[in-house]
């Protein structure tokens, strides 16, 4: 398979030459049209070198066009795959891992590229694939974006209710407190791009201190930092606190690892946590490891551990085991509470008495007895996946801190809703209109699929609507069957997010679909082309949502996850009719609300044109 990639890269390289080449050669022909160019003197003589000249240019092109018309693929896949989704799913998670591998090591992370076995590129390439499976319904990329533009314009967005209660003022109060040191953590570019969008180097520049390089060692030093210690400097004058305010950071990343700060607010008498959203490749990757994970005992332990929370919730955990978080914020998570405040203190050791460590943990140490901040609160602040990665670190942590309070801002969904209930008490989740990140899961990914082809299959008039609608149910509305089968435990949490329209099943299972012959268009050798057939045939047929094993791995429906603790949803207010009020002031003051929402309301993506602006940290 390898061997057919590195062949169609040859292709593009020998397009590309020839791109130039006819470049070249047109340039020649405009610059030089008289044939005296090349002969001197003999322009009536030898006049057919000038119409030479014209028809080679043109020939090139011709060329180069055919081929970009054809491609440079060893194999036409659709003609070889046509609908055997397992086939589509094998192609594409060997393009995304051969790709992002490439694009890492043009990042500067060459390690992805020397280190070809199972690891976390190897798993979001394969999740990358079920994605983009529907090939196998006889549906293209652009295709199925025109589903998604039919989506947007057939369904209107579901209206807020009105009789929604507001959201407490205490918490509303202290989010838009923490918020600024949250949006601060964005200590690379990404933050002076959305906010200057022209003069953003000069923005990058003074924020991280290359201004004023002589007061460098003002700024405190922080792990990973660069040598005039530009992220802290970046830091603190992005959330406007004097040096010493700063304890500790960390900015160096390696795997599922996230950049933090901790501060200190004297006046408020609060040590807080900012984690850092995506911003890096590495961070990129922890966002792909979105399959579900079962959660250990010791994830959740700290909530049986605290006082705080009722026996009714503690036996609805025990009884609805197992449990399930995102993978890539689970392992970050547990490396953050590792970090802060677990050196060589096993939680199942220190049930019994809270002093047995032999090594204490950063924040004991500043918070507990003596400390520089003894009787602070904690607070655990983040954007994006950095308010995940600190819910899901606040849960591990709540049991030695209980005045503990994570506040996270467009979280990813990252819990089941028996967790994510448990979490209430400590956790405040903000979501901000109509932003993608807090209804963006795995299943509510492959829920916008089957609706963008339902969506395209309905529009169209041809006669293969009819085929895409049923290959559409076959392959992406089968999940109720295969859960049911194969009684996979996920409680509470997979029921809610599916409707009746996303799965159909068709009467009978499998159904027969009328295929025309496996023409395999040979674009290489027949070696090549033998070997994939044998690939091919050797895949096994199973239906998608059973438990197949494909590439080595199980392929099942994923569990639903949702937002962890309470829901807050900040909505636009509608703009008053003119002349109602007279103050522009006033009307800007009154432009948003904060209302309590229900999680299971932010299941499904909503596809509106804010929805990507809305989600961005400077909003």
């Amino acid at each position: 398979y390898r061997r057919w990639l590195w062949w169609g890269r040859f292709g593009v390289l020998v397009t590309s030459f020839q791109t130039g080449g006819a470049c070249y050669l047109t340039i020649l022909a405009v610059r030089n049209g008289r044939s005296s160019f090349c002969f001197p003197g003999k322009d009536q003589a030898l006049c057919s070198s000038l119409y030479t000249l014209v028809i080679l240019p043109i020939a090139t092109w011709l060329l180069v066009l055919a081929q970009c018309c054809v491609g440079s693929d060893v194999l036409s896949w659709r003609s070889l795959y046509e609908m055997q989704h397992e086939a589509w799913r094998a192609h594409y998670r060997e393009i995304f891992d051969r790709g992002i591998r490439e694009l890492l090591c043009c990042l500067g992370r060459s390690r992805y590229l020397t280190t070809m076995d199972e690891d976390e590129v190897d798993t979001v390439a394969a999740l990358l694939g079920d994605l983009v499976a529907y090939r196998a319904a006889g549906a293209s990329h652009l295709e199925f974006l025109a589903g998604v533009a039919l989506l947007r314009t057939r369904k209107s967005k579901p209206p807020v209710p009105k009789d929604l209660p507001p959201a407490p003022g205490p918490l509303v109060t202290e989010a838009a407190l923490l918020h600024p040191y949250a949006v601060a953590a964005y200590t690379g570019p990404l933050l002076d791009i959305g906010r200057t969008p022209l003069l953003f180097p000069c923005a990058w520049m003074y924020r991280q201190g290359l201004l004023s390089l002589w007061n460098r060692r003002r700024s405190p030093s922080v792990d990973g930092d660069n040598w005039w210690r530009g992220h802290a400097t970046a830091f603190l004058r992005a959330a406007r606190l004097p040096a010493e305010a700063l304890l500790k950071g960390r900015i160096h990343q390696r795997n599922r690892e996230t950049v933090y700060f901790v501060i200190e607010l004297k006046e408020l008498k609060l040590v807080v946590v900012a984690v850092r959203g995506t911003e890096t490749p590495e961070d990129l990757l922890t966002d792909g490891l979105g399959r579900e994970c079962i959660l250990a005992d010791t994830d959740f332990q700290g909530l049986f551990m605290s006082g705080h929370l009722s026996d009714t919730a503690k036996r609805e955990i025990s009884s609805s085991n197992p449990h399930y978080g995102h993978a890539g914020v689970v392992a970050a998570a547990r490396e953050l509470a590792f970090e802060l405040d677990s050196p060589e203190d096993n939680p199942e050791l220190s049930a019994g008495s809270s002093g047995s460590s032999k090594k204490t943990g950063f924040l004991t140490s500043i918070l507990g007895p003596g400390g520089k901040c003894e009787g602070f609160s904690l607070r655990f602040t983040g954007h994006s996946l950095g308010g995940s990665i600190a819910a899901m670190a606040g849960m591990m942590l709540w049991h030695r801190f209980p005045n503990l309070h994570t506040y996270g801002y467009g979280v990813l969904p990252c819990v089941d809703a028996v967790i994510a209930e448990a979490c209430s008490p400590f956790v405040t989740s903000v979501v901000y209109n109509d932003e993608f990140a807090s209804r963006m899961s795995v299943a509510s990914l492959m829920r916008l699929r089957a609706a963008s082809l339902r969506a395209l299959a309905a529009d169209s008039d041809t006669s293969e609507s009819a085929v895409i609608a049923r290959v559409a149910r076959r392959l992406f509305g089968s999940w109720r069957r295969g859960k049911a089968s194969n009684g996979v435990a996920t409680g509470k949490t997979s029921n809610g997010g599916a409707t009746n329209e996303d799965s159909n099943p068709s009467p009978g299972g499998a159904t027969q679909y009328k295929r025309g012959k496996c023409g395999h268009k040979l674009k290489g050798g027949a070696f090549l082309c033998y070997h994939a057939c044998h690939c091919v045939m050797g895949m096994p047929k199973g239906a998608h949502g059973s438990s197949t094993v494909v590439m080595g791995r199980p392929v099942i429906w994923p569990v639903e996850l949702v937002m962890p603790g309470l829901v807050i949803h900040l909505v636009r207010v509608p703009d008053e009719a003119p002349g109602a009020s007279s103050s522009w002031f006033a009307r800007r003051k009154k432009q948003h609300r904060a209302i309590l929402r229900d999680r299971d309301d932010f299941r499904d993506l909503v596809v509106s044109p804010s929805m990507f602006l809305d989600h961005m940290p400077w909003r």
